[in-house]
């Protein structure tokens, strides 16, 4: 071997053994990142942010896996077992269409919905000023059984009385809607549920005293038995103008720019970290208390790996990884694309079909599901 081939073979060793060391490294985070969701940031707030680079860790485990493969070499095996260790959290983030089969639905299907529909674009922030009966439209459109809203307004005024015009609209004579704030006596923010079914019994879940973000629930009567519906609106991270300005343009400005901006969006996930920490603890413990068959809608304002989502899914069923397909995307604002909208329940209940409406009038997608009840006749 000439000394040029020499040199050249140890550059291609330093280059593998880079490479190898890079996967090792890659690998490791991804499974600290998969086993995050287990802890509770109360511990160590920062767990929960780690747990969102889930997708990330993951693309770049998938690329060292390609790369492996195409050279034919042992460890291709390195992050293929991390990832089916977490196989878990794969079928958290993507679903491939061929492996969903929907079913039809049967006399025991009820058709539900979970939508955040921002205020039904009280502000304009569209653009569109049509964006509200567009809403109307697409509601009419699906004439869900059950429909849950969050970020929900009514107004005593005229121009925007949702209330009356939905029980129309929807045809759901039974209604639970519970405020969190209201000004001048005339405007009202909060949640809201309307039911096809009759309502016999109904509580909220207060997170804290004076917060905007409370859970509640209904009981709900169908066909002889009781099924207890929870709607709920997770704390959101609150971010300001200036902090979606960097998120869109994190380079621009000097360096004191940069690094403020970087510091005020660590600062406001932070404090929502702590705060949907204590609220789905809360939330937790009330369901664990609950005798009937739970079906749980909500704006969690957390992705599924992450410890909001693994605690109140405890025993619960997720009607994306049933009958869900591709990334299952429901947020479309200004921050991460991330799927923080769910339908959860319990195994008295079968996911028979999973949609999202993709039609960008607020800046979540509604999740539409079928579900098949084990009611006996």
């Amino acid at each position: 071997m000439t000394q040029q081939e020499q040199k050249k073979a140890l550059g291609a060793g330093i280059l593998q053994k880079t490479i190898l060391f890079l996967n090792v490294l890659a690998a490791l985070i991804l499974l600290i990142v998969q086993i995050t969701p287990r802890f509770s940031p109360k511990v160590f707030w920062i767990f929960e942010p780690i747990s969102y680079t889930y997708p990330f860790f993951l693309l770049i485990n998938i690329g060292f896996i390609i790369y492996w493969a195409i050279s034919r070499n042992r460890f291709v095996f390195i992050s293929i077992f991390i990832i089916i260790l977490g196989y878990d959290k794969l079928q958290l983030f993507y679903r491939p269409s061929f492996l969903v089969i929907e079913e039809p639905e049967t006399a025991n299907s009820i058709k539900v919905m979970s939508y955040n529909v921002r205020l039904f674009d009280l502000y304009n922030w569209s653009g569109n000023k049509k964006t509200r009966s567009k809403i109307f439209e697409l509601l009419t459109k699906e004439m869900p059984d059950i429909t849950c809203f969050q970020e929900y307004y009514h107004s005593d005024k005229p121009d925007f009385a949702n209330n009356d015009t939905l029980n129309k609209l929807l045809k759901s004579p039974y209604r639970q809607i519970q405020y969190g704030l209201t000004l001048y006596n005339d405007f009202h923010w909060g949640l809201a549920t309307y039911c096809k079914y009759p309502i016999i019994n109904k509580g909220l879940v207060f997170f804290k005293e004076g917060s905007t973000n409370f859970g509640m629930f209904c009981d709900v009567l169908y066909k002889g038995d009781t099924i207890r519906v929870y709607n709920v609106h997770l704390q959101s991270n609150h971010f300001k103008k200036k902090d979606y300005e960097f998120i869109a343009n994190p380079d621009s400005g000097s360096k004191e720019d940069i690094v403020n901006g970087a510091m005020s969006i660590i600062t406001h996930i932070k404090k929502g970290v702590i705060k949907r920490t204590e609220q789905v603890d809360i939330l937790s413990a009330h369901m664990a208390s609950c005798k009937y068959p739970i079906l749980i809608c909500g704006d969690f304002n957390d992705p599924p790996y992450s410890y909001a989502y693994n605690t109140i899914s405890h025993e619960l069923k997720d009607c994306y990884t049933e009958k869900g397909k591709g990334f299952g995307i429901s947020y479309n604002g200004s921050f991460l694309p991330y799927r923080i909208d769910y339908i959860l329940h319990s195994k008295y209940f079968e996911c028979l079909k999973y949609s999202m409406v993709r039609k960008k009038l607020s800046d979540h997608y509604p999740v539409v599901v079928t579900l098949k009840t084990k009611h006996k006749d």
